[in-house]
């Protein structure tokens, strides 16, 4: 197990004095095994010192977190579930670990950051499949209580009952802001047309115009003729 020097771990100044009391911390990141339904969700779990710094600090809940490594080059927000991880440990939904291009080698900075409160988000679904869904509003929102910040750009990973599971595109907020808090603010939700939507209505419009139904008596189902050197279905009347 690898653990974080003194001589580069701003948690630890906060054993120091009070004058010294970090927002930010150095940590190793890991991911929640597969099949954790927290990969379904913005928050992660963090040491206990980090909520004892908050706590003397004066920091009241929410906490909400800025993640970044490579001198920001790759950056997030989050939430979090509870301070239960190891003491040089941070852990994170696939998705998001993913996303900040994170590596073996990577160390996390998980800075303390407050967040405005969100009035207006834009998804774009990863899959077409998301338009089968009987109310698919209602159901991203409802999947939407396992975040607690949403950023531009971030492409979370949303479970739904009785579907499989989208990924979604966060392109568009409240203007002028590239992170959005969204637990008790009432939230306006859109969004542009799924990925591969526009292939999937152009096939559909290529299959009419070279499909004509051709019914034949005395049997009992209609046969899809397909105009040009194509296949023949059979499509029973019900």
């Amino acid at each position: 197990m690898h653990f974080i020097k003194l001589s580069f771990c701003p948690m630890l100044f906060g054993l120091f004095g009070s004058n010294s009391i970090p927002s930010s911390w150095q940590l190793f990141p890991q991911k929640f095994k597969k099949g954790d339904p927290n990969n379904f969700g913005g928050k992660i779990i963090l040491p206990q010192i980090v909520i004892e710094d908050l706590v003397a600090a004066q920091i009241t809940p929410p906490y909400t977190f800025e993640l970044s490594h490579s001198g920001g080059e790759f950056k997030s927000c989050c939430g979090v579930i509870e301070f239960t991880s190891n003491m040089d440990t941070v852990i994170l939904p696939s998705w998001l670990y993913h996303q900040l291009n994170i590596t073996d080698l990577t160390v996390l900075t998980v800075k303390y950051k407050i967040f405005c409160k969100g009035t207006f988000v834009r998804f774009l679904p990863h899959s077409t499949s998301f338009l089968e869904i009987e109310s698919p509003k209602s159901e991203l929102e409802n999947s939407l209580r396992n975040y607690q910040v949403l950023t531009i750009g971030d492409e979370i990973y949303c479970n739904f009952e009785e579907h499989e599971p989208i990924r979604f595109t966060v392109t568009e907020m409240d203007r002028g802001l590239s992170s959005i808090y969204i637990v008790d603010t009432d939230l306006s939700v859109d969004f542009l047309p799924p990925l591969g939507y526009e292939e999937k209505v152009e096939r559909e419009k290529s299959a009419k115009r070279f499909i004509e139904r051709i019914k034949k008596d005395g049997e009992e189902y209609d046969v899809v003729k397909m105009k040009e050197n194509g296949l023949y279905f059979g499509i029973y009347n019900k």
